[in-house]
C-alpha cells in the first residue's frame, strides 16, 4: 500500500496528462498489478467511518498480496479536491477507484463516465450509474438485533438514541432498533435527541445526558467514535455499539456491537476487474456471509437466553425467514406505513422519512 499525502499525490502527477482518450473498457494482463485507488475524505484512524473503510482495502491487499497495488489518500475534506484527485488517479493508471463516502458520489457520478480506464465504486451511493458501481450496508439488521438485547435489558422501558442526520439511513436504523425491541418487549419506546453531526463530541455528550435525564437507561445512535458509549458509561447506563465495536473504550458498559465490514465490496470489485467481467451494480448487503454487517462482542453481563434470542434471529434474517420490516407498522401520526403480514420494499426502506409509532421525538426541520 503507497498511503500519500495530497502534497505529495500533486507532485507525483504534476506531469500526467487529465485527458483520457478513446471509450473502450480497461483491459487488465494476466501479469499485471492492478493498481487501485481509495480516497478517504477523513483521517484514518483506529476506529470509526474510515477506519473500517480503510480495513476493507488492507483484507483487498491481503487477498492479493502479489497481485493489487493500492494507493491511499486520506484527509481529502473538500469535494472539489476529491473530484481532482479522482481525475488524477485515472490518469495514472489506477483501473480500481474507491470513494468512502456518500459526499464523493455526485461527483463519481458525473466523473465516472469520462474516465473510462478506470472503474469506480462508492460506498453509500444511491444508484449505480454508467462506469459506477455503489454499496451500502443494511444497518438495520445490526440494530434490530441489537434492538433485542435493549428490549430484553432495560428497566425503564425508555430507550435513547443519538441522532447524527436525519438521512434516511438514520431514520431505518432507529426505527428498527425500536422494532427489534419491542420484538421481546411491546412496552419499550425510543426517544430521539438529534446531534445534527456526524462527530461532535461535545454535542453527542450533551444528546446522551439528555436522553439520560428523560429516563433512557440504553443508549444506541449514529456514532463514528465511542464518545457516546464513553458518555453512557458516566451516567452508569448501557450502550450500544452501532456500526462499531467500542469495547476497548467503553470497557464495562456496552451491552453488544455490530460493525461494518466492507472488504467483500473492495475484493469481489477488484477480482471482476482482473477477471475482465466488472460491471456497475447497487450491492446493499446486510448479515450473512461476504455481507456488510458483523455481530460483533456482546457484555458478559447479557444473559445467554438474550444471546441465544439474538442467534435465532439473526439466523431468520440471513435466510430470509425474518425481514425487520414486516407490518403492521404504523408512523408516529398512527398511519399504517406496512400492512400486516407485508414487507415493505427494499426502495421504500432505502428512502424512509418517517418515525414509527413509539419513537419519541421529531425529524429536524432544514
Amino acid at each position: 500500500m503507497t498511503n500519500f499525502s495530497r502534497r505529495d499525490f500533486l507532485k507525483t502527477s504534476a506531469a500526467a496528462s487529465l485527458a483520457i482518450a478513446g471509450g473502450a473498457k480497461p483491459l487488465f494482463a494476466a501479469d499485471e498489478v492492478l493498481k487501485v485507488g481509495v480516497i478517504h475524505m477523513g483521517a484514518i484512524s483506529d476506529t470509526g467511518w474510515e477506519y473500517f473503510q480503510a480495513n476493507a482495502w488492507r483484507a483487498l491487499e491481503k487477498a492479493y498480496p502479489d497481485k493489487v497495488k493500492v494507493t491511499v489518500l486520506e484527509n481529502i475534506a473538500q469535494v472539489q479536491d476529491c473530484e481532482r484527485l479522482f481525475r488524477q488517479l485515472s490518469s495514472q493508471g489506477h483501473k480500481l477507484i474507491f470513494g468512502t463516502t456518500f459526499s464523493q458520489y455526485a461527483s463519481l457520478k458525473k466523473l465516472a463516465p469520462t474516465l473510462p480506464n478506470s472503474h469506480f465504486e462508492c460506498c453509500a451511493g444511491i444508484d449505480a450509474g454508467k462506469n459506477l458501481g455503489v454499496f451500502e450496508a443494511r444497518h438495520y439488521e445490526g440494530t434490530y438485533l441489537t434492538g433485542i438485547a435493549a428490549g430484553r435489558m432495560t428497566k425503564s422501558n425508555v430507550l435513547g438514541w443519538v441522532g447524527a442526520f436525519p438521512v434516511p439511513q438514520v431514520i431505518y436504523s432507529l426505527n428498527a432498533f425500536l422494532l427489534g425491541a419491542r420484538s421481546v418487549n411491546p412496552n419499550a419506546v425510543l426517544k430521539v435527541v438529534w446531534a445534527n453531526a456526524w462527530v461532535d463530541p461535545a454535542k453527542e455528550k450533551d444528546a446522551v445526558a439528555a436522553l439520560v435525564a428523560q429516563g433512557a437507561d440504553v443508549i444506541s445512535g449514529s456514532p463514528n467514535t465511542p464518545v457516546q458509549g464513553l458518555a453512557a458509561e458516566e451516567k452508569g447506563v448501557w450502550s450500544i455499539g452501532s456500526t462499531g465495536d467500542f469495547s476497548a473504550y467503553v470497557k464495562k458498559k456496552q451491552l453488544v456491537s455490530f460493525e461494518l465490514d466492507w472488504s467483500a465490496a473492495h475484493i469481489n470489485a477488484a477480482k471482476a476487474v482482473m477477471a475482465g467481467t466488472w460491471q456497475p451494480s447497487n450491492n446493499w448487503l446486510g448479515l450473512g456471509e461476504g455481507g456488510y454487517v458483523k455481530m460483533t462482542t456482546s457484555s458478559p453481563e447479557l444473559p445467554e437466553s438474550v444471546a441465544a434470542e439474538m442467534k435465532a434471529a439473526e439466523a431468520a434474517i440471513i435466510s430470509g425467514k425474518l425481514k425487520p420490516f414486516t407490518g403492521e407498522i404504523k408512523d408516529q401520526s398512527g398511519t399504517v406505513k406496512v400492512a400486516a403480514g407485508q414487507t415493505l420494499a427494499d426502495n421504500d426502506i432505502e428512502g424512509m422519512t418517517w418515525l414509527m409509532e413509539g419513537v419519541q421525538g421529531t425529524l429536524p426541520q432544514n
